[in-house]
C-alpha cells in the first residue's frame, strides 16, 4: 500500500487503538517514547490530514513509522472489528 495521506491516517488511527487497548508491548525506551509522542496530526487548509515530526539528529520518527508499519503487516489485509493483532516489539 502506498504512503498516502489516507493510508497514513488509517495506520496512525489503527496504531492509536492498539495502544489504547494495550495490544502492543513496547520496550521501556525513552527515545522510542519520545518518537511516539513527536508525531503531530495536522489538518491542512485543503482538509487533508498530515502527520509531522520534528527532524532531529536521531531521526524523523523513524521508529514510530517502523512500528506502525509492522502492526499493519501483522494485521494483514483483513479490515474491521474482526481483525485483531497482538504485537510485541523487542529492542
Amino acid at each position: 500500500e502506498a504512503f498516502t495521506s489516507a493510508s497514513k491516517e488509517r495506520w496512525c488511527t489503527d496504531f492509536k487503538i492498539l495502544l489504547q487497548r494495550r495490544d502492543v508491548d513496547l520496550p521501556r525506551d525513552r527515545e522510542l517514547v519520545a518518537q511516539l509522542h513527536s508525531i503531530k496530526r495536522r489538518v491542512m487548509p485543503s482538509g487533508n490530514v498530515t502527520f509531522e515530526a520534528e527532524r532531529t539528529n536521531r531521526g524523523h520518527a523513524d521508529r514510530f513509522w517502523a512500528i506502525v508499519l509492522a502492526c499493519q503487516k501483522e494485521r494483514g489485509p483483513a479490515r474491521g472489528a474482526e481483525a485483531e493483532v497482538g504485537v510485541r516489539v523487542i529492542g
